[in-house]
This record gives structure tokens, C-alpha cells and sequence, in this order.
């Protein structure tokens, strides 16, 4: 962090401790302490509890110095997204401290306090999806997948480790940033710096404060005295998805790779007591037990009708149209479904490939570029020649990658099922994998002869000497 950008970090800091040491004293000279109950909005003028005041702190420590590292940018949507960052957790302080100061309250007033934080979160994420030929769309993607760990106050029994893994989807995309700008430009390595400690401090302080969920105030008021008015606008997620809604409270103890997505939840949870008004009544004729047409039998036309789900339940064809262009130094490869015939042979060393939802296709690439990035593909092949940086992969499945000539490194990221094939060449290749399973690497050995190792999931960390040994796993 440079030197003006810490002397500012500190000055903020001093600024909030001042603040709130005159709030406390004017309590102390009043003779009372926190009230009870909120007597109007949850405005700056509410003293506020310690742990409200920590996350404040949080706020002014590392957001308002990525806000205005943000602006320095010269690029409107990044400064843009900022803005609705600044937003977000401005509400989310909102939502605590009504939480501080009153009691659990019902489905219907919990969406009307979550609701604000959903929204902007939405119009977060929007900016990534719209703006994906930008030339900052991974600082875009750095926030947009961090933001989400916002969602921790629909979170139970644990909601540090979502944080967690909220703020691993925001550090593949930051990593880019650091690797290109490190060095360079100060600017944006501090502008990763403050987002991603703001992640790592928020989960400490979820850990400290909220150990298994948003906590609430057993002897506090009613919440709905200031809950805000439900917003007559729809957020820019668009409509709840249609079925049954998933429960408001995400059980995040079993793990996962990304976590779940938070829109949905809250988009359902925005339901309220409207979550059930379009189940109906089961008549005692219509239970299994009593019915008399049960079969065992699955009928044929069940089978073709059902449509093709991924392990998230989200229909996996693409509803956009097939893309393949060349927008400035970006190979734009998008949505192909089945098309074993996509060659990119007019290339130059400057240019980068961007493959995102592509299924079942074969994607050849002649020549040498900068990178190839694969996003969001199931059954897709690539064969390349030569690479200047990385071949990074992320969210994939089903992947069959063979070099022809030279890469310095792989970056493999929550995928499943990943087969590299090298070429004598790249043999001295970089393997970094984080999330992922069922990933193989095969080339010819010193007798020409095709061999195939897997790289390890499975580690064992020992303490030896107050230090933490770890080492894979091996399988005899």
C-alpha cells in the first residue's frame, strides 16, 4: 500500500474512533446508555452497539479507500460498481443495526430489511454480465463475485466459512489483476488490497459477532417499526424463479466449491408470507398410499421432457445465441453447443481467447496468443499451440486440453473433470489447482510411450514443531 493511501486509511480510522467516543460520552452525560428500541430510522444519528460500530470501522477502514482508488481508475463502471458497493454496505450496517436493537422478526419484515441489500448486490453482478469485452472485466468480476458475501445474513448455522468462499471467487479474478499490475501500478495493487481484506476481516468479525447467524436482540422492539417500506420497483435480478423456493436459511455446514447463489435466496425470500399462496390442499384421495393408479413404471415421455439440469438445477443450454468474433485483442467464444468445427487461425501474439458456455464443441487454435480463458464449459476440447502467459479454466467440467507446442502455466478452478495433454515442450509446465477433482495430465515419457498421472485432491497436514506440514495424500 503506498504511502498517501495509508496516511488516508489511518486518518479515516482516527476520524470513526472520534466519532465514537463522542457519541459515548454524550451517553455518559445523559445517564444512559444504548436505548432500547429504535426511535426513528437507522440513520447516522442512532448511537449504534459495539458491534455495529466494529463493522463501521470495517467500512471506513477498507471500503471508502477502494471507493476512491476506484475513482482514480478513469473507468465509469468500475467507478460505478463502487458506488453500489459503498451502497451495499451501507445497507447491510442498516440491517445490523436494526438487528442490535430489536427481535427476530417475521418472514415479511425480514425481506422488507433485506431487500435493499439484495438489490444492489443484483445491480453489482449486472454490471459484470453486461460489460464482459471491458478491458477492466476483471475488476468487475473481483467484486461482483465478492459482494456476494453479503448474502452471509440469510446464512446458518455458520456463515464465516460462506464468506469464505465468497472471497476464494473473488481472489481468482483479483490474482489476474496483482499478476498484471504488480509492479506497475500501485494503485490497483492497493485497490485489491482493501477489497480482499475487507472480505477477510468481515468473516472475522461474523465469527466474533454472528457465530451462527445474524444475531438479534431478545429484549429489543419490534423491528418492523423501522423496517423500510417494501419498493415498488423489481430488482434488476428480475422475477423469482418459478417451483417451490429454496428454505430463507442456507445450511452452509456441509461445504461446497461456490456456495449457493445468494440472487435466488434472497429473491425468494422477498417472497414473504407470499412463499405459499400457490400450494394447494391435498385431498385424502390424492395421497400415494390411497391412490389406485400407482405404478412403478416411469412413462417414456416423462424421460424426454425432462430437461437437462446441472447438479444447481439450472437449465445448462445457453439461452443466448452462438458467438464468435474478434472484439479488439479478445477472441470472443460464446455459447457454442455442438460445433466440433471452431478453428481460430488468424491470430498475433497480443490477442487473448475467451471461451464462456460453450457444450460439447472442439475448439482448435493455430499460432501463438497471450491466454486462453474458459468459463462455464461442459464437454469442450481445445488444442492449441502456444501460449505467452496462462491457460486458465474456471467452473468447468468434462475438459480435454492438449498443448502442441509451448504454455508456462495451467489454472485450474472449481472444474471437475480435467484431462491436459503435453507436449515434450511444455513438459517444465505450472500446474496450480484450487476446488477442482477429477483432473488428469498425460504425455510421452522417455520411451515415446503415452503415460498418464493424476494430480492429488487429498492432503494431510500434520503440526511438527509448531508449524503445519502438509503433503498429499498417497494411495497404495
Amino acid at each position: 500500500m503506498s504511502l498517501d493511501s495509508a496516511i488516508n486509511s489511518l486518518v479515516t480510522r482516527l476520524e470513526a474512533v472520534t466519532k465514537r467516543l463522542e457519541s459515548v460520552e454524550k451517553q455518559l452525560v445523559s445517564g444512559g446508555g444504548a436505548p432500547s428500541a429504535p426511535s426513528h430510522s437507522t440513520g447516522g444519528g442512532e448511537a449504534s452497539s459495539a458491534s455495529v460500530q466494529e463493522y463501521e470501522d470495517l467500512v471506513n477502514q477498507f471500503i471508502k479507500p477502494y471507493v476512491d482508488l476506484s475513482n482514480k481508475m478513469g473507468d465509469k463502471l468500475v467507478a460505478e460498481q463502487a458506488s453500489l458497493v459503498l451502497a451495499a454496505v451501507n445497507a447491510q450496517r442498516n440491517l445490523l443495526q436494526v438487528a442490535s436493537l430489536s427481535k427476530k422478526p417475521a418472514d415479511n419484515v425480514l425481506q422488507s430489511l433485506v431487500q435493499p441489500t439484495s438489490d444492489l448486490m443484483n445491480k453489482i453482478n449486472g454490471i459484470k454480465d453486461s460489460n464482459r469485452a471491458s478491458k477492466f472485466f476483471n475488476q468487475l468480476s473481483a467484486v461482483a463475485e465478492g459482494i456476494q458475501a453479503l448474502g452471509w445474513v440469510v446464512v446458518s448455522p455458520t456463515p464465516g466459512p460462506y464468506v469464505a468462499d465468497m472471497r476464494g471467487g473473488s481472489e481468482f479474478y483479483s490474482n489476474r489483476i496483482l499478476k498484471e499490475f504488480k509492479g506497475v501500478d500501485q494503485n490497483q495493487v492497493d485497490w485489491v488490497a482493501n477489497f480482499n481484506n475487507f472480505l477477510k476481516e468481515l468473516q472475522a468479525f461474523i465469527k466474533k459477532n454472528h457465530t451462527t447467524g445474524l444475531t438479534w436482540n431478545a429484549r429489543g422492539g419490534d423491528a418492523s417499526a423501522v423496517a423500510p417500506a417494501p419498493s415498488s420497483e423489481g430488482s434488476s435480478g428480475g422475477p423469482p424463479p418459478p417451483g417451490p423456493p429454496p428454505p430463507p436459511v442456507v445450511d452452509m455446514s456441509g461445504g461446497g466449491g461456490g456456495g449457493p447463489d445468494m440472487s435466488k435466496v434472497f429473491a425468494s425470500l422477498n417472497q414473504g408470507v407470499g412463499v405459499s399462496s400457490g400450494l394447494k390442499k391435498v385431498t385424502a384421495d390424492q395421497k400415494t398410499k390411497n391412490r389406485t393408479d400407482k405404478s412403478s413404471v416411469v412413462p417414456a415421455t416423462a424421460i424426454k421432457e425432462k430437461p437437462v439440469t446441472t447438479s444447481t438445477g439450472a437449465k445448462t443450454t445457453p439461452t443466448k445465441p452462438p458467438k464468435l468474433a474478434l472484439e479488439g485483442n479478445k477472441w470472443c467464444i460464446e455459447n457454442q453447443i455442438g460445433n466440433k468445427n471452431i478453428v481460430i487461425s488468424d491470430t498475433e501474439l497480443k490477442q487473448t481467447i475467451y471461451i464462456y458456455r460453450c457444450q460439447n464443441s472442439t475448439i482448435q487454435v493455430k499460432g501463438k496468443v497471450n491466454s486462453i480463458s474458459m468459463d462455464d464449459c461442459k464437454k469442450v476440447a481445445v488444442v492449441f499451440e502456444n501460449l505467452l502467459a496462462s491457460f486458465e479454466v474456471v467452473n468447468c467440467s468434462g475438459l480435454e486440453v492438449q498443448v502442441t507446442g509451448k504454455v508456462p502455466s495451467f489454472a485450474i478452478d472449481k472444474t471437475s473433470g480435467c484431462q491436459l495433454y503435453l507436449s515434450k515442450e511444455s513438459l517444465n509446465v505450472e500446474i496450480v489447482s484450487s476446488k477442482s477433482s477429477e483432473m488428469n495430465v498425460s504425455f510421452a515419457d522417455a520411451n515415446d510411450e503415452l503415460v498418464e498421472y493424476p494430480i492429488p485432491e487429498q492432503y494431510k497436514t500434520v503440526v511438527k514443531n509448531y508449524k503445519l506440514h502438509t503433503e498429499t495424500v498417497q494411495h497404495v
